[in-house]
């Protein structure tokens, strides 16, 4: 089968495409034959070893999130799922025709989910759907801030505090993503990359700053959240894709009584008792709300799909085919 390898850590000139051996399912996993995987921000992070959470170690096949069909069943499982749409996501692996997962970690794809959807909703929707309700609870009439809004996750947060009656500023990385952006609802767009959007917000909100704000991007820019967060505000930080923040000094908390925390999708899965799962897959079926699949890549291009993100020249989710619609 063919591989996607990562035998060292670099830039994208290190995703090697080789021929593997078939996987076997071990007790307890499934084998699943891929269709599509998304283009993680998590692929690029641990091909470059910037993350150390959950890191796969080398060698590794990237594709953090995939879905396909249940080829096989190792020890432990019932065979029932064989021949199954599934998705999975936290595994990797999925970059190659073939990868294992643990049969827990499988989500059933809804019938009228094409492929391409199917790859990235366990990430993007969930992610999104407990970012509003369950990491910042968003209430009607607060004022959000979404930073990367022309981004998948981004994009849905904006769909969904709307739809919990929000009023929401959507922060892009320039003037040419603000038709992309404006699409998905947001009161207004403004460009992040200018030194004085905090005072864009604040003149937006008649000089309160913004009930919550969530920053997937974090690096050195981070400390501007501060300045464009209201008295009692809260930001939400689920990702660093410009770097590591600087160190919050606890008086900037305490002159605004404001509070910053950190996300991760599965500590908030274990306590919501899959309500995120019931919401996100009515609304992505009825078009309520919608994952932007903007690009898609075939498996000999995950090279250049690394290039494009860390280039920042992609809008919305991008998918790499791997055995396509299965």
């Amino acid at each position: 089968m063919r591989s996607v390898t990562v035998s060292a850590p670099g830039g994208p000139e290190a995703l090697t495409l080789i021929e593997a051996e078939v996987p076997e399912p071990g007790s307890g996993e499934v084998l699943i034959e891929v269709a599509y995987a998304a283009l993680n921000p998590l692929d690029s992070h641990a091909r470059a070893d910037r993350i150390k959470w959950n890191h796969p170690g080398y060698p590794f096949t990237p594709g953090f999130e995939f879905c396909g069909v249940v080829d096989a069943v190792g020890e432990g499982v019932d065979e029932a799922l064989i021949g199954q749409r599934v998705a999975t996501n936290g595994q990797w692996g999925g970059n190659a025709d073939f990868a294992t997962a643990p049969a827990h970690s499988l989500v059933s794809v809804p019938d009228d989910f094409d492929w391409p959807l199917a790859c990235c909703f366990s990430t993007c929707a969930y992610t999104s759907w407990l970012l509003v309700h369950s990491a910042a609870k968003v209430q009607p009439d607060q004022w959000v801030v979404v930073h990367s809004a022309a981004g998948a996750v981004g994009s849905l947060v904006m769909q969904i505090a709307k739809s919990a009656g929000a009023q929401v500023i959507g922060l892009v990385g320039g003037e040419h993503k603000f038709e992309f952006a404006e699409q998905f609802g947001p009161d207004a767009v403004i460009d992040y990359l200018r030194d004085d959007w905090p005072d864009g917000v604040k003149a937006l909100t008649e000089g309160r700053g913004a009930d919550v704000i969530f920053d997937g991007n974090a690096g050195d820019r981070a400390p501007m959240n501060l300045d464009a967060v209201a008295p009692l505000g809260h930001i939400v930080y689920l990702g660093a894709s410009a770097g590591q923040a600087p160190p919050v000094p606890p008086s900037m908390l305490i002159g605004k009584s404001c509070s910053v925390s950190g996300f991760v999708q599965y500590f908030h899965q274990a306590i919501c008792d899959g309500a995120e799962v019931a919401a996100t897959h009515k609304a992505l079926a009825d078009g309520t709300w919608r994952i932007p699949v903007e690009r898609e890549f075939d498996l000999t291009e995950v090279a250049d799909a690394h290039r494009a993100w860390e280039a920042r020249e992609l809008l919305g989710r991008s998918v790499i085919r791997v055995g396509g619609d299965l």
